[in-house]
């Protein structure tokens, strides 16, 4: 069974509901406009009349409270936002204005941002980059980070040539979102990259066919909610909760973990972890937490709980949660449920309050063994189909007859349902609160946006 097309609830919903954070641009009125245009002249004064011919070109005479419209067409070229600062209240924005392409045909990343602040960039395809198709960070001065980014409804299709090259790298960025974006294909690292970022939202986002990881967290990354997303068919680890990371690289240089508390909630898991990965990695996490989401078909392990950054400095990967979450699987497609590694501290770990449904077991099996010296689950359902609406067609709502409604605990969650509306109390199992909706997103096929 392949799980088909699916029904995407979008992050500009999300924003209405409980307790998701607001991006800082949400309201904002522009002072200035600034065009740019495939038909501009290298003369041209940003006017509608008269626009610029490249974002380059505009980029220097973006000041806070500036919006530079990129208006359709192809723009081939590296572009760099370097120091380039609006303001609270006076961000900068580079939005596309239609269907814009943004390439290069040269060995290097497609947009570069350094030391930025109140930034927002919104509505590009970004496409088939050297490099990174995105990379933003603190110039390597870890004291004056990137922060307050907008990367909002972007396509990154298909960056890097064969090294450690990601959709999107973050660096040193700080209070940062990533919202309704696509991201797939690229080549040999991750779709998301943090390295020593905090305070970041995730959400909305379709991530897909990735070739090893899908979004990762590390170098004493901390504070990152990543809520409502799919993550379809990545074979590495679809989410990298910590990692290995030079110790030069860490922000800040003296952070005891690689990453400290991720919270994944609210999202959809399908078909992840064929190339010995997992839905969910800890690695080398404090308080990282994987709750409400529906898991469909793992590959490998479903979690996996590692120390790959070691010393006197760094706690294992300790106090972790993996708790109301649904997992419809072939145990047949997994060596185990959970692979714990050495210099963890799993006897820290709560499993509990998920459902386990084996697709190739009979109605007798007894549920998953977690081993690794994890403590035995608690409140878990155990070979109870969810009762999707449609798990061959790819909805996996739940009805209020389906088993999962109110067998959640009680986690005082701050962020809403997939679909962005509240939890129950006791709150339903896995990423969508029981209850069906008349109006449904559906997951954009390849090349459909």
């Amino acid at each position: 069974m392949r799980v088909g097309v699916w029904i995407l609830g979008l992050a500009a919903g999300l924003l209405h509901g409980q307790g998701a954070p607001e991006p800082f641009d949400v309201g904002v009125i522009y002072e200035r406009t600034l065009h740019v245009s495939t038909r501009g002249q290298p003369t041209g004064d940003g006017s509608a009349e008269a626009p610029f011919d490249s974002i380059r070109s505009a980029i220097p005479h973006a000041r806070p409270g500036t919006r530079i419209f990129v208006h359709a067409g192809v723009y081939t070229g590296s572009i760099t936002l370097s120091n380039l600062q609006g303001e609270p209240n006076r961000p900068i924005a580079l939005v596309a204005a239609g269907d814009v392409v943004l390439q290069t045909t040269t060995n290097s990343t497609i947009l570069t941002g350094k030391e930025i602040r109140y930034i927002v960039i919104e509505g590009f395809t970004l496409r088939g980059a050297p490099v990174h198709g995105i990379n933003i960070d603190d110039g390597g001065t870890y004291d004056t980070p990137s922060e307050h980014v907008v990367l909002r409804r972007l396509t990154v299709a298909g960056a890097g040539s064969g090294g450690n090259n990601d959709c999107i790298k973050l660096s040193g960025v700080d209070h940062f979102f990533v919202l309704d974006s696509e991201l797939y294909g690229c080549n040999r690292g991750e779709l998301i990259d943090m390295v020593g970022c905090h305070h970041g939202y995730i959400a909305g986002n379709y991530f897909h066919d990735a070739v090893a990881n899908g979004v990762q967290a590390k170098g004493g990354s901390s504070d990152i909610l990543i809520h409502a997303n799919i993550f379809a068919d990545v074979p590495g680890r679809a989410v990298n909760a910590g990692g290995s990371t030079g110790l030069e690289f860490f922000r800040p240089l003296d952070a005891p973990y690689e990453a400290a508390r991720i919270r994944v909630i609210g999202n959809v898991f399908l078909r992840n972890g064929a190339m010995g990965g997992a839905s969910i990695a800890y690695v080398g996490c404090d308080e990282c937490v994987f709750a409400q989401n529906t898991v469909i078909e793992p590959k490998t392990w479903v979690a996996r709980i590692l120390q790959e950054t070691t010393g006197p400095r760094f706690t294992p990967s300790r106090k972790g949660s993996f708790v109301n979450n649904v997992v419809v699987m072939r145990q047949s497609d997994l060596r185990a449920i959970v692979n714990v590694g050495a210099g963890t501290a799993p006897e820290t770990f709560v499993f509990g309050s998920n459902l386990w449904y084996a697709m190739d077991q009979g109605s007798d099996w007894r549920g998953p063994s977690l081993g690794g010296g994890i403590p035995a689950e608690t409140g878990s359902l155990i070979q109870k189909h969810p009762g999707f609406v449609d798990l061959e067609g790819g909805d996996f709502h739940v009805p209020l007859s389906s088993p999962v409604r109110g067998a959640g605990r009680e986690l005082g969650l701050d962020v809403p349902d997939f679909d962005g509306r509240c939890w129950g109390s006791p709150p339903t199992i896995g990423a969508f609160e029981a209850g069906l909706l008349r109006k449904r997103w559906r997951i954009p096929k390849l090349g459909e946006r």
